[in-house]
């Protein structure tokens, strides 16, 4: 993601822009993202994952079900505005099931896009990703239920028509969701983004890569 090469760009501090709220209640969590006024309610969550032996695994939060989309075929009826925030990293494991452990910020990446619209060619509002001081992500289950947590969450953020101008804001949050975590349908574990079956032209122009 092209974020990734100013994290240590000067940023603007906003902390009282982000919620960073999550919550349970009959197995579906979410989490909710205030960034600059776009508020994203990310309750839709899968996790994927490949390799053999240690394995890339793959968060997936989106604010509607992407996969429900790509079953059907129909894109017509696309949300006029979506959001998704992917939260990767490298683990030993099995591919059958998500594990549980603390990593270190240097361990995981966070990235997405916030209030996409195919109008504007899959354009967010803006793109995301954590920043340098965030603390470890923390992966827990009790039952079937998983917490996934980041604490502090240093989320720095760029208006998409303002990249390449080193015009970056930076906010401070808690990630915390607790709630079940789909498998993504087989046919996308190997896939590192579930839009990848999406024609290109409608994908986000971050994830054109």
């Amino acid at each position: 993601m092209v974020a990734a090469v100013c994290l240590f760009c000067a940023c603007s501090s906003d902390d009282d822009e982000d919620d960073g709220s999550g919550s349970g209640g009959s197995g579906k969590g979410s989490v909710t993202l205030n960034i600059g006024g776009v508020k994203a309610k990310l309750d839709n969550v899968y996790w994927m994952a490949n390799g053999d032996g240690t394995n890339y695994y793959e968060l997936q939060f989106m604010s509607f079900d992407m996969y429900a989309y790509m079953a059907g075929g129909d894109y017509s009826s696309f949300p006029s505005s979506y959001s998704v925030v992917y939260i990767s990293f490298e683990a030993p494991g099995t591919l059958s099931e998500l594990p549980v452990g603390t990593f270190s910020e240097e361990d995981y990446e966070l990235s997405g896009i916030l209030d996409a619209s195919m109008e504007n060619g899959g354009e967010g509002r803006y793109y995301v990703e954590e920043g340098p001081s965030s603390g470890n992500l923390v992966i827990t289950k009790t039952g079937d239920t998983y917490t996934v947590t980041i604490d502090p969450l240093e989320i720095i953020y760029s208006d998409p028509a303002s990249v390449g101008n080193g015009d970056w804001g930076s906010t401070t949050m808690q990630w915390n969701y607790a709630g079940k975590i789909k498998k993504a349908p087989a046919e996308q574990n190997g896939v590192s983004k579930p839009v990848g079956n999406m024609p290109a032209s409608s994908q986000p122009a971050y994830l054109q890569r």
